[in-house]
């Protein structure tokens, strides 16, 4: 039954029309050498339908008279399923091999009207020496099977003016990293594996996982030295470069179309104040002093202007300055 079902279904999905008969599915079906009935067609709807109910809270598939099956609820919302995929060719650290893959699987839940309505967005023709979703599916079998992984860390030379990638020398044989793998966080974009590796007495050690390469699991033993630690600190401290334990509360002067971008960034829970023609005094509590808010600043140029506090606007200044003197 699991076979019929889901050529059934596939075909219901694929069908270009509003509708497709059960005389019609039986053709199809025998694409696929499946031979069977218009009674046998029924009950694998209704089989469909009843393993997705739960799901989405009614049937995915309905027969309407005189046109035939047709979907009637996709199993994402169109909006749920342009974000997935938006986000999965858009992801610098997918191949664009493994991209298509997930998409396929992704697309394979969804009719043929709902992806005309989908925008495809074709990905970058970067190419890349690594799969992410193998590094990341070996690094968590080991963090659940509690075994040690190995791995190369890349870094790079210049040959004939271009970046070649070479594996870095510096892990715990040459160029053999060996760690006792922790957990995986996600910051900025990109994957990291936490763990310990005993080249580093008594400290975690932080990898980002797409420059892992060659990653595999070894018949050493794992050590967990984890209760030695705060774990959601080392996370913060090591992953995390815009991480800053400097709080404070900053004011900044700026242009009334600069609102959005506050918001996007701080929030609605900004204090605004009117100074003069369209310009406004923000004000945001509590507020992490760190290189991604400078760098943030600094890419805003002249359209705001730090007020308070002052370190942070004579940081502004040296660094404005220092990029100056590059250019003279």
């Amino acid at each position: 039954m699991g076979k019929r079902m889901y050529y059934v279904f596939k075909i219901i999905l694929e069908n270009q029309s509003k509708g497709i008969s059960a005389k019609d599915i039986l053709m199809e079906l025998k694409k696929y050498e499946i031979y069977i009935d218009i009674k046998t067609v029924r009950s694998c709807v209704q089989n469909i339908n009843d393993f997705f109910y739960e799901w989405i809270h009614g049937n995915i598939v309905v027969a309407i008279k005189s046109i035939g099956y047709r979907i009637q609820t996709d199993f994402f919302e169109d909006g749920e399923l342009q974000f997935i995929l938006d986000s999965i060719v858009f992801h610098q650290d997918l191949k664009n091999e493994d991209k298509h893959i997930l998409q396929n699987k992704l697309l394979s839940l969804s009719s043929y009207s709902q992806q005309l309505r989908l925008v495809r967005f074709e990905p970058s023709k970067r190419t890349l020496q690594f799969s992410l979703f193998l590094n990341l599916t070996t690094i968590m079998k080991a963090i659940e099977n509690k075994s040690v992984i190995s791995f190369q860390y890349i870094n790079y030379t210049v040959q004939y003016n271009h970046l070649k990638e070479v594996p870095s020398q510096n892990g715990n044989k040459n160029n053999q990293y060996i760690i006792s793998p922790y957990q995986i966080v996600s910051q900025n974009n990109h994957y990291y594996v936490i763990g310990y590796n005993d080249k580093f007495k008594n400290e975690l050690s932080t990898y980002r996982i797409d420059r892992m390469r060659l990653i595999q699991t070894v018949h050493y033993h794992y050590l967990d030295i984890r209760e030695q630690f705060d774990l959601t600190d080392e996370i913060e401290k090591t992953t995390n470069m815009y991480i800053s334990q400097q709080r404070a509360t900053i004011q900044l002067e700026c242009h009334y179309k600069l609102l959005r971008e506050l918001v996007s960034r701080f929030g609605t829970e900004i204090e605004v104040q009117k100074l003069y023609q369209q310009q406004y005094l923000i004000t945001i509590t509590d507020t992490p002093i760190s290189d991604g808010l400078i760098g943030w600043l600094m890419m805003l140029q002249d359209q705001v202007k730090v007020i308070t506090p002052e370190s942070l606007q004579q940081e502004m200044k040296r660094r404005i300055n220092k990029m100056a003197m590059l250019y003279e």
